[in-house]
């Protein structure tokens, strides 16, 4: 099979992998839309074996919390090697993890947060923004003002499409338990679980507003992202940013200058996403950008892309 033949097939197949977890009614966002613009019809994609995945689910869960504060719940994917899972961003042909929380009546889970993925371009100039070997997902959750003391179970449903040669929908689950009790604020350790901390630690800076290390500008239909003094600038447009045209090619750039155009559409424009960039020590530094039609919005960046 030659090298445009396989690009079309594993498009076909992600495809179908794409109706297959938008039946479950939670999957949203650009990257949805984009796959199915792109792609062309659907073929088979491999058959999930019973009890079998390539990534494992766990929910890391703090040793406790109190009556009407905030924790944080990780669900933690374990991805088999050479296997990948999904962002939620634009994607050319894949499709993100999508959740679902079941949690004590008055607990209220806010977005979930999206560490930053790696870029991957495969064969045919096809680009995704992909989870590998392992990744934490943050979903900030409320706890009821008046939950009883005691123990509160937390179970996620997580559906995702692994990826390799081929490609296989997979679902699975996992729940965890957490001690609701009156233990005084000052022992924030109970509040944290130690591998959440680190991932919420690491996830994209979120910028005040004419934040100087990034500047974004939008002339007409084309952004230029501008950080000083950066040896090469990425950008990973999150799911609801207006599309760019040709991210495979133009997504980066070596420098401190990235400039990409994008494809025609309605207004307003939004910038919104990822911009990675490596510093001249080789360092790296990820950022949220969100920039409306050459503005930022009233009172500074939005908060990281979300999704559930």
């Amino acid at each position: 099979m030659n090298q445009s033949r396989r690009s079309t097939t594993r498009r076909a197949e992600r495809l179908a992998a794409l109706a297959w977890l938008a039946a479950g009614g939670i999957l949203g966002g650009c990257a949805a839309h984009a796959t199915a613009a792109r792609a062309p019809a659907a073929a088979p994609v491999s058959t999930p074996q019973p009890g079998q995945t390539h990534a494992r689910v766990e929910v890391l869960l703090p040793r406790a919390v109190v009556p009407g504060s905030t924790m944080d719940v990780g669900v933690k994917f374990t991805i088999e090697k050479d296997w990948h899972l999904y962002w939620n961003g634009q994607n050319d042909s894949g499709t993100p993890i999508v959740l679902e929380l079941k949690m004590p009546a008055g607990f209220k889970a806010h977005d979930t947060l999206w560490p930053a993925p790696e870029r991957l371009v495969e064969p045919g100039e096809i680009l995704n923004h992909v989870y590998e070997r392992e990744v934490i997902l943050i979903v900030p959750v409320d706890v009821a003002n008046d939950a009883k003391v005691g123990t509160a179970e937390i179970a996620v449903e997580a559906r995702w499409l692994a990826c390799k040669s081929a490609c296989v929908p997979e679902s699975g689950g996992a729940k965890a338990s957490v001690s609701v009790s009156a233990v005084p604020f000052d022992q924030a350790a109970l509040y944290v679980h130690a591998e959440v901390a680190k991932a919420r630690a690491a996830l994209p800076i979120g910028l005040a507003k004419e934040d100087p290390r990034v500047k974004t500008t939008i002339a007409g239909r084309q952004v230029t992202i501008l950080i000083a003094g950066a040896r090469d600038v990425t950008f990973m447009p999150g799911p609801e940013c207006t599309q760019v045209k040709n991210l495979a090619e133009r997504g980066t750039t070596q420098g401190e200058r990235l400039v990409v155009d994008l494809e025609e559409g309605p207004k307003p424009i939004r910038i919104s996403g990822i911009v990675r960039v490596t510093n001249s020590e080789g360092n790296r530094a990820y950022y949220h950008i969100d920039t409306h039609a050459g503005a930022r919005p009233e009172g500074g960046q939005d908060r990281p892309a979300s999704g559930r």
